[in-house]
């Protein structure tokens, strides 16, 4: 719901979306919200009109509640290596997609610490995931991407370029929110926790409190 009590929809195969960057510290409410968001991807897609390619180099934990779910392409990537692999293959299939102009069924692919995944995966990783990042969507490919840390070092201005929304939770500094909204004097760094956030997208900041899906 957004302050005015109205709820906020987010179509991520809208040309004004394709690919969401998720960016809160720990408690902010950010993996819940990641869930939430692939639990109603779920919940409205039947198998065949969405695949799931999920990526969590730190175990597997954020995303241990949907192991099983026939939408997924396969296990959670639960490690940087698997990560690696796993972006490897969305890749040659993008460019398969691309030579037979096909883009169907989308593929959702949501990646949980992104920046230590950057880190770990050096180069080859940072450019596959900017090779989706700018031509996924035409080929049904879409990213949501969540990290904690949003410092510019590790977060490319390319990269962020290509994540045309984001939800921002609460962030440690000035200077960091201002990394994950693109704009100065954002309040992110004000923001409570647990689910508060702000939606900025072309330029626009709305504040919002995340809904928390039951995936038990």
């Amino acid at each position: 719901m957004d302050e005015n009590g109205r709820p906020l929809l987010i179509r991520i195969d809208s040309p004004d979306v394709a690919h969401v960057l998720v960016v809160g510290t720990t408690g902010s409410g950010k993996t819940v919200l990641a869930r939430t968001i692939i639990t109603s991807l779920v919940e409205m897609r039947d198998p065949a009109d969405l695949s799931l390619l999920l990526i969590d180099p730190k175990g597997g934990r954020g995303y241990a509640p949907f192991a099983g779910l026939p939408h997924l392409l396969g296990p959670v990537a639960a490690d940087p290596d698997a990560g690696e692999q796993a972006l490897a293959w969305l890749v040659h299939t993008m460019e398969q997609r691309d030579q037979e102009h096909r883009s169907t069924p989308p593929i959702v692919c949501a990646i949980d610490e992104l920046a230590d995944l950057l880190i770990t995966g050096g180069k080859p990783l940072q450019t596959a995931v900017i090779r989706l990042a700018q031509r996924g969507r035409e080929a049904g490919i879409h990213l949501v991407a969540c990290t904690q840390r949003p410092a510019a070092e590790v977060m490319s201005g390319l990269l962020k370029a290509n994540f045309p929304v984001r939800l921002v939770g609460a962030v440690t500094s000035p200077e960091d929110a201002k990394v994950a909204t693109g704009i100065a004097g954002s309040g992110a760094e004000k923001l409570q926790g647990r689910g508060d956030f702000l939606l900025v997208s072309r330029g626009r900041v709305r504040r919002f409190q995340a809904a928390v899906a039951n995936t038990k």
